[in-house]
C-alpha cells in the first residue's frame, strides 16, 4: 500500500505522538507506583503476615447486658467559612452544643474539609486564619473532654508543602502532631476486655495542593501506601476501621514495596468511612454506601456537615458493627441577623454559641438484630444473633429515660415484650426487649422498626432489615451505590483519552483510506457507493427495521472519507491540535499563589496532570476539566466541522424528484448558526473562567492551547467551507443541485440516461479523473430497478 508523504508524516507524527503520551503516563504515576526515596515522608517497609482474630467461632450470648459495646462518632465536611452564614460554621457549633454532649462518644472523627477556603466570590481559595482559629476554639470549648481525631483537604488547598507557612492544619489541627510522625497515616488503638480495636486516619492529599478548581481527587503514594500497610496488617484486631477524606472513586492508589494494592489492604479492614461528596446535593447522600464481596467490607460515605448538619453514630456490640446517620433539625435554627456574627469570634478569641441549643429527636440505633445489608460475614460473629435473647438498641436523647417510651414492630406488627432501659446511665443508654430469634429463623427477610418517644411529642425512628440465616441482603441503594462502587477516577482517564485518541484515528484512518483508493485506481469509490446505499433506502428498494440508522451512519461514513480533501486546512488543523493535546501542556499557571516567588507555585497543565518544577506531578485533578474540553470544545467543533464535508444534494435521488426544489442543509441554516455561535461563547466563558481561577490574564490567554484552538474555529466558522461569511455572500440562496450519481438508477432514469455498472464510475468529485473502460451493465437481470439494485449488489460482493 503506497501513501502519500502527508499520509506518512501524518501517520508518523500520530505513532510518535501515542509513545510520548505513554512516557508521560509512566512518569506522571511514578509516585503511584514507585517508593519516592527524596520525599520528606518516606520509610521503607517490610513483609508483612497477619492472622486475624477469628471472632466467628466465639460463642457469647446477646442479652440484656451493657457489656461488649462500645461506639463512636463521624462527621464530615464541616467548611467552617468566614463568608457563609447558612450552614457552614452554625450547623458545626449547634453539633458540639446540643448534639455532643447527648451522645457522649468514645471518640469524634472528622473525615476532612475543616474549614471552607472559599473566597467571598465562590471562585477562589485561600487558608483563612479566622477560619482556623474558629476551629480550634470550637472544639477546644465544645469537645475538650472528648477525643477528637482530624484529617484534611480543604486544609492543603494553595499548600506548596507541609512545611509552608501557610499550612495552617500544623498549627490548628488537632491531629497535626499525629499525622506529622505518623507521615500522612496515623491511628489509635482501643483496648478493651472484650478485645482490642484498630482506628487508622490516612491523609490523601496531593503532595502540593493547588487551588480551586483542581483539588478535586486525592491519592495515596507508594509512601503513603506502605505506612498504610504497616499500620493495618501488622496486628491482629477484633476490627480495623479507616478513614480518609475521599471516596474510593476519587481517590487514585499506589502500591506498596510488597505489592499490596488498596484492595489487598481492604481485606483486612471492616469498614472504610469517608466524607468530601456531600451527598451529591441530589438526595443520594444516604446510599452513598457499598459492599465489596471480594474483600468482604464496607465503604460508607458521609453526608457533609456543612449544609445538611449529618453525622454518623457507629456502635460495635459484641463485635457486630451498626450504624445511624442523622442530621440536625435544621428547622429549628434560625437565620443569623448579624453578619459579624459569621466569625462567631470574641476578641481574645472565644467562641460565641449559638443562644438558644436545639432539641432534636430521639436518636434509635439498632445492634441485634444486625442490619443484613451491612454484615460481614467473615469478619463478624453473625451467628450469635442467633442465640441472642434480647433486641438491642441505643437511644439517644435529652430527656432522661425514666422519660421515654419504646414501641417495636417486627414485620409491621407490634413487638409482645416491652422494652427497658437495661444500661449505664453515665455512657451507654442500652435499651433491650426480650424476644425468640429462632421464630424468625425462615429463611426469608425480616423488618424491625423502633419508635422512641419524647415528652415533647418528636419520636425517633430506627429501622432495619434482619435474616437469621447470616445471609447478607444487597443495600439496593441504586445510583448512590453505583456511585460509590464505580471508580469516577479511571472513568474520567479513559473519557480523556478515548476522546482524543477515538477522534485522531476517526479523521486520520479515512485519509490513508482515500491514498489507497488512489493508488490503487478503484474503479467503485466508497463514497459512491455509500451514496448509492442512501438513494436505495430513500427509494425504497432497500427496506429494513434498521434502514433509518444504517443511512445515518452511510451519511456519516461519507462525510468522515470527505473531510481531508474538501477541508484539507482545517482537517490539518484538527489533526495537529489533537497531537497537542494528547502530548503537550495545555497551559501554564501559578496554580499556588502563595509561593515565595512567581514561579515557586507555577507548573504546566497536562493531560496527564499538573507538573512542577523538580519533576513533581499531580497526576488527578486534569483528567475531570480535560475530559470536559475535549468533548465539548474540541470534538464538539470537529464533528461540526466534519458535518460540513459532504454537501446536501449529494444524498438525494434525482429519481424521487428532491432535485427540483433547493435545500441547505441543517447546519447551514441560519437560525443553526447561531446555535453555533451560542455555543461558541459558552465554551470561550470557560477559559474567562480559568483566568479568574489563576489570574495572569496574559500569560493565560497567550500559552494556552485551548485559546489557539478556538482562534483557529473561530477562523473556521467564518471563513471555511459554507462559513458564516460565504453563507451571507450567498444570500443564503441554498445549495446547487449537482450531477446525478451515475450508479444510481432512479437518478439516471430520471434524467432519461442508463446507470452504468457498479466499478465504472464518473465521479462526482474530480471530472478530469481518467476510468478505465466501462464494463457491461447487466440490464436483462430485470427492468425492475429493486431488481437491478440486486444485481449491483451481487456483482460487487463477487468482485470482492
Amino acid at each position: 500500500m503506497k501513501l502519500s508523504f502527508s499520509s506518512i508524516l501524518c501517520l508518523l507524527l500520530t505513532l510518535f505522538s501515542f509513545l510520548r503520551a505513554f512516557l508521560l503516563y509512566l512518569s506522571s504515576t511514578k509516585d503511584l507506583k514507585l517508593p519516592n526515596l527524596i520525599e520528606s515522608w518516606y520509610s521503607s517497609q517490610s513483609t508483612f503476615e497477619r492472622n486475624p482474630l477469628d471472632l466467628l467461632s466465639q460463642t457469647f450470648s446477646l442479652g440484656d447486658s451493657p457489656d461488649r459495646l462500645f461506639y463512636f462518632v463521624q462527621i464530615s465536611d464541616l467548611h467552617i467559612s468566614k463568608f457563609q452564614s447558612k450552614g457552614h460554621t452554625t450547623h458545626f457549633l449547634h453539633f458540639l452544643q446540643s448534639v455532643l454532649p447527648v451522645i457522649r462518644p468514645e471518640f469524634v472523627v472528622v473525615t476532612g474539609d475543616l474549614i471552607d477556603t472559599v473566597d467571598r466570590t465562590r471562585t477562589g481559595s485561600a487558608q483563612y486564619l479566622k477560619e482556623w482559629q474558629v476551629y480550634k476554639a470550637a472544639i477546644t470549648e465544645g469537645a475538650s473532654d472528648i477525643p477528637w481525631y482530624d484529617i484534611g483537604s480543604n486544609d492543603c488547598f494553595d499548600l506548596l508543602s507541609w512545611q509552608t507557612e501557610n499550612n495552617l492544619y500544623k498549627t490548628y489541627g488537632r491531629s497535626a502532631n499525629l499525622l506529622k510522625e505518623g507521615k500522612g497515616v496515623y491511628s489509635w488503638k482501643l483496648s478493651k476486655e472484650f478485645g482490642e480495636y484498630n482506628f487508622v486516619a490516612a491523609d490523601a492529599c496531593p503532595i502540593k495542593g493547588p487551588s480551586r478548581p483542581f483539588d478535586f481527587f486525592g491519592y495515596l503514594t507508594a509512601n503513603t501506601m506502605d505506612k498504610l500497610a504497616s499500620t493495618v496488617i501488622s496486628n491482629r484486631y477484633n476490627h480495623t476501621f479507616l478513614f480518609s477524606h475521599y471516596p474510593t472513586i476519587t481517590l487514585s492508589t499506589g502500591t506498596t514495596d510488597d505489592g499490596y494494592g488498596f484492595k489487598d489492604l481492604a481485606r483486612y479492614i471492616s469498614a472504610y468511612f469517608c466524607g468530601h461528596l456531600h451527598g451529591f446535593n441530589a438526595g443520594l447522600g444516604v446510599t452513598l454506601k457499598s459492599y465489596d464481596s471480594e474483600t468482604d467490607s464496607l465503604e460508607l460515605e458521609l453526608s457533609d456537615m456543612k449544609d445538611h448538619g449529618s453525622y454518623r453514630i457507629v456502635a460495635v456490640d459484641h463485635d457486630l458493627i451498626s450504624f445511624v446517620d442523622v442530621d440536625l433539625p435544621i428547622p429549628q435554627i434560625p437565620p443569623l441577623t448579624n453578619e459579624d456574627k459569621r466569625v462567631p469570634l470574641t476578641e481574645d478569641l472565644k467562641i460565641i454559641w449559638p443562644s438558644s441549643k436545639l432539641r432534636p429527636a430521639p436518636i434509635v440505633l439498632i445492634t441485634n438484630p444486625k442490619d443484613a445489608r451491612y454484615a460481614l460475614p467473615s469478619k463478624e460473629p453473625l451467628k450469635i444473633a442467633q442465640t441472642s435473647t434480647h433486641i438491642r438498641f441505643l437511644v439517644f436523647s435529652e430527656y432522661e429515660y425514666t422519660q421515654l417510651k419504646a414501641k417495636i414492630f417486627v414485620d409491621d406488627m407490634r413487638h409482645p415484650f416491652i422494652a427497658q432501659f437495661t444500661g449505664d446511665n453515665s455512657s451507654l443508654p442500652l435499651w433491650t426487649s426480650s424476644w425468640e430469634p429462632n421464630d424468625f429463623d425462615d429463611f426469608k427477610t425480616h423488618s424491625i422498626r423502633i419508635e422512641v418517644t419524647a415528652p415533647d411529642g418528636q419520636i425517633g425512628v430506627g429501622e432495619a432489615l434482619f435474616r437469621m440465616d447470616r445471609l447478607r441482603i444487597n443495600i439496593e441503594s441504586g445510583i448512590g451505590e453505583w456511585i460509590t462502587w464505580s471508580n469516577i477516577l479511571q472513568l474520567l482517564r479513559f473519557l480523556s483519552v478515548f476522546a482524543i485518541v477515538a477522534m485522531l484515528l476517526a479523521i486520520l484512518i479515512p485519509k490513508l483510506y482515500l491514498d489507497y483508493e488512489r493508488r490503487h485506481l478503484v474503479d467503485t469509490h466508497l463514497r459512491n457507493m455509500l451514496l448509492l446505499y442512501v438513494h436505495e433506502i430513500d427509494c425504497g428498494i432497500y427496506q429494513s427495521i434498521y434502514a433509518s440508522a444504517q443511512k445515518t451512519i452511510y451519511i456519516w461514513t461519507h462525510r468522515f472519507l470527505q473531510f481531508s480533501e474538501e477541508q484539507p486546512n482545517t482537517w490539518y488543523m484538527c489533526f495537529i491540535f489533537l497531537i497537542s493535546f494528547l502530548t503537550m501542556p495545555w497551559f501554564y499557571a501559578k496554580f499556588i499563589p502563595y509561593g515565595s516567588n512567581d514561579d515557586e507555585g507555577a507548573g504546566y497543565f497536562f493531560l496527564w496532570g499538573l507538573y512542577f518544577p523538580g519533576k513533581q506531578w499531580v497526576p488527578l485533578d486534569t483528567w475531570l476539566y480535560t475530559a470536559f474540553e475535549l468533548i465539548f470544545t474540541v470534538n464538539g467543533f470537529i464533528l461540526y466541522f466534519i458535518w460540513k464535508s459532504s454537501d446536501q444534494y449529494l444524498f438525494e435521488c434525482k429519481g424521487l424528484g428532491q432535485g427540483k426544489n433547493r435545500r441547505t442543509s441543517l447546519c447551514n441554516r441560519t437560525w443553526f448558526q447561531l446555535l453555533v455561535i451560542l455555543y461558541f461563547l459558552w465554551r470561550v466563558t470557560d477559559l474567562i473562567e480559568l483566568v479568574r481561577w489563576y489570574g495572569d490574564t496574559w500569560s493565560m490567554l497567550t500559552f494556552n492551547l485551548l485559546v489557539w484552538w478556538l482562534v483557529g474555529v473561530t477562523i473556521v466558522l467564518f471563513y471555511g467551507k459554507d462559513g458564516i461569511v460565504s453563507l451571507i455572500k450567498a444570500n443564503q440562496k441554498g445549495e446547487a443541485i449537482g450531477q446525478h450519481l451515475d450508479i444510481c438508477q432512479s437518478c439516471c432514469q430520471a434524467i432519461g440516461e442508463t446507470a452504468r455498472g457498479p466499478f465504472n464510475v464518473r465521479t462526482m468529485y474530480d471530472s478530469n479523473e481518467q476510468h478505465p473502460p466501462l464494463a457491461e451493465y447487466n440490464e436483462d437481470s430485470s427492468s425492475d430497478t429493486s431488481n437491478a439494485s440486486i444485481t449491483r449488489r451481487n456483482a460487487t460482493a463477487g468482485d470482492e
